[in-house]
């Protein structure tokens, strides 16, 4: 319960939008960090597959000659 004193402190203390907006803040800046660890992941996967793909095709065409 420390938090919502602490809230409710900062609330009365600087007023609601300006802790709303900090709050808004937090959440868009939490948000974005997820995002970038997605698709670093993502860009991995896609490299991989490139190159499965790029094997895959080397052997095809080795087979077909």
């Amino acid at each position: 319960m420390e938090n919502v004193q602490d809230i409710m402190t900062a609330i009365s203390t600087v007023g609601f939008p300006i802790v709303a907006c900090v709050v808004m803040y937090y959440i868009n800046w939490k948000t974005q960090q997820m995002h970038k660890e997605e698709m670093t992941k993502v860009t991995e996967t896609i490299h991989n597959n490139t190159i499965a793909l790029t094997k895959l095709v080397d052997k095809l065409e080795e087979n077909n000659k």
